[in-house]
């Protein structure tokens, strides 16, 4: 019957396809992607000193890891900001 359909289907002039014995679909080959376009260097993100007053210890201590300096809860926040901020400069 599939011999039948294919025939249906085909020309007579065009070259057979061959099907394993597992009917599996043809493999698609994949289009190369044009190489992405460089991007500029990101810019640093600017922290501003009444944005860092804003967060809560916590969030100063999350802050400072990114900025890569572990801070002190037990501290006052005024000093927590002021770590952070200065962090952030550098």
């Amino acid at each position: 019957m599939f011999k039948w359909l294919k025939s249906f289907f085909s020309d007579a002039g065009s070259v057979p396809v061959v099907i394993d014995q597992v009917m599996s679909t043809p493999k698609k080959t994949a289009a190369k992607k044009p190489a992405p376009a460089k991007k500029a260097p990101a810019k640093k993100a600017t922290v501003k000193k009444a944005d860092l007053v804003k967060l809560t210890k916590a969030q100063l201590e999350e802050k400072g890891r990114e900025f890569g300096i572990e801070i002190d809860k037990r501290k006052k926040k005024d000093d927590l900001v002021k770590e952070v901020f200065n962090a952030s400069k550098k």
